[in-house]
C-alpha cells in the first residue's frame, strides 16, 4: 500500500459534492458502523448520519445526477476504529461519496484515506482545478484557479526536451570514450 494525491483519488471517486451541513442525526451500529468490543458506541452518537445541502452542482463525471440546492443524507459517518469519517454542522466539506446496493450515500474512502475536505482555500483551489463545479449558490461560487496538472504538463514538455538534449550529448560523449578506447586497445 502507498498513499496517493487528492488528485489520484478524486478520478476514482464515484461521486464528489461541495456541501454544507445541515444537521446531524444519531445512528444506530449497523453495517458500516460498527464497532465489535463497543456495542454501545451507537448510543454514545459516535455513529451518526449528516444531513447536507449541495453547494453547486456535483462535479462534472460524477455517477450521481443531482442539482445544486438538493438536500441528501449521508451515512456511514462518525469515530471508528481505524479511522473516522466527521463533519460538523454548519460548515461545507468537499465529500468523495459512493453509494451502496441499498442506495445509501456513504464517504468513499478510496485507497482507505480521508473522503471528507474541509472547505479551506487550498481544498477549494485543488477540487476546482481538477474539477467542474458549477451552478453553485450564490457566495458559494467557486474560483477557478490555473490547474496545477496543466502547468505540470507544460513543465514536463520543456524538462523532457531537455532531457532528451542531454542524453543524446551524453550518448555521443560516451560513443566517443568507447571508439577511443577501442582504437588504443587495437593498437597495443
Amino acid at each position: 500500500w502507498r498513499p496517493l494525491s487528492e488528485g489520484c483519488r478524486a478520478e476514482l471517486a464515484e461521486t464528489i459534492v461541495y456541501a454544507k451541513v445541515l444537521a446531524l442525526h444519531p445512528e444506530a451500529p449497523g453495517r458500516y458502523n460498527h464497532l465489535p468490543w463497543q456495542p454501545l458506541a451507537g448510543r454514545a452518537g459516535l455513529f451518526y448520519a449528516a444531513e447536507v445541502e449541495l453547494l453547486c452542482d456535483q462535479a462534472w463525471g460524477s455517477m450521481l445526477e443531482v442539482p445544486a440546492g438538493s438536500r441528501l443524507n449521508l451515512s456511514g459517518l462518525g469515530y471508528f476504529s481505524c479511522h473516522s469519517h466527521t463533519v460538523v454542522q454548519g460548515y461545507s466539506y468537499f465529500f468523495f461519496l459512493r453509494m451502496d446496493e441499498n442506495y445509501n450515500l456513504l464517504p468513499h474512502g478510496v485507497n482507505f484515506q480521508d473522503a471528507i475536505f474541509a472547505d479551506t482555500q487550498e481544498n477549494r483551489r485543488m477540487f476546482s482545478s481538477l474539477f467542474q463545479f458549477s451552478n453553485c449558490s450564490q457566495g458559494q461560487q467557486l474560483v477557478t484557479f490555473s490547474s496545477d496538472w496543466e502547468i505540470q504538463e507544460d513543465n514536463r514538455g520543456t524538462i523532457m526536451a531537455i532531457f532528451d538534449e542531454n542524453t543524446e550529448e551524453t550518448q555521443k560523449n560516451e560513443l566517443d570514450i568507447l571508439q577511443t578506447r577501442t582504437r588504443s586497445m587495437e593498437g597495443k
